[in-house]
């Protein structure tokens, strides 16, 4: 999880600036950071669930001590906040870091607990993409103009709608038995499902016409994303009788995948350019 956080950043960075910098890189260990930090809060919030679903997560198998992966949290967040103040001083950076926490807290902690309802998990996902691509837009000086705001909006959509969807397709009864109302919960695998393969052909869709229309570099990316649209509708459709929680769990495993075929060709692109 942290790495694709790490090449969103990484990615919106080189649409402003083929130049990355010694600072660059360091507000990007800054974010790392911080992504780590909400990762393992979630993994020290989510034990219950975890166990019930037959997670293989450090923390729910018993390999890291939640009394250790607690104390880590801590010091991950008080690290990136440090270093995201240190390489911009009385910048943006730091209030980036600091919402990107405050999300990844939201999101699984008292009092809100975001992941137990549907759409407030799908907002703080939506929240931490756009939040990414904001801080390697940052980073790079603020330059990128279109082409940052393009691939920042439609990953972040991809994100929420498409990610934060079927990755609960594996997991009703753990979810269930921890007391949330995930679609899958309250809607059903065969709703989620078609929801799940509607919003990834119409982000797709809007994402070519957008970058056709205002940004040509990114066509070949948005070629990608097409391809991984059709990927995520197959699988929804075919794995429904599906026994295993690999099975269940295909649709999200295309988006990942698609999410990080959408960057590679990103960069790859603007590789090409710059020869």
């Amino acid at each position: 999880m942290q790495i694709i956080f790490l090449i969103r950043f990484a990615t919106a960075a080189a649409l402003g600036t083929s130049a990355l910098g010694g600072q660059v890189w360091i507000a990007a260990v800054a974010w790392l950071l911080a992504t780590l930090a909400a990762y393992v809060f979630n993994g020290v919030m989510d034990v219950t669930e975890d166990r019930a679903n037959g997670s293989t997560r450090p923390i729910s198998r018993g390999a890291l001590p939640v009394p250790v992966a607690a104390g880590g949290v801590v010091v991950a967040g008080a690290l990136a906040l440090a270093i995201g103040g240190i390489v911009d001083a009385g910048g943006l950076l730091p209030v980036l870091i600091l919402a990107h926490l405050a999300c990844g807290y939201a999101y699984s902690g008292a009092p809100f607990y975001g992941k137990r309802r549907g759409s407030t998990a799908a907002l703080l996902v939506l929240g931490m993409g756009v939040l990414t691509y904001a801080a390697g837009w940052q980073a790079a000086g603020e330059q990128g103009g279109v082409p940052v705001l393009l691939l920042g909006i439609a990953m972040s959509l991809w994100m929420a709608g498409v990610g934060a969807v079927s990755k609960d397709l594996s997991d009703a009864e753990g979810d269930a038995a921890g007391g949330r109302k995930t679609p899958v919960v309250i809607w059903g695998d065969r709703r989620v499902r078609i929801l799940v393969s509607l919003n990834a052909v119409l982000i797709a869709a809007g994402y070519l016409v957008a970058a056709t229309l205002f940004a040509p570099t990114l066509v070949p990316s948005a070629i990608v994303l097409g391809a991984g649209a059709v990927a995520v509708c197959v699988l929804s459709a075919t794995t429904r009788g599906a026994t295993t929680r690999g099975g269940r769990r295909a649709p999200y495993r295309a988006f990942m995948v698609t999410q990080y075929g959408v960057h590679v060709a990103v960069l790859g692109t603007l590789l090409l350019a710059g020869l």
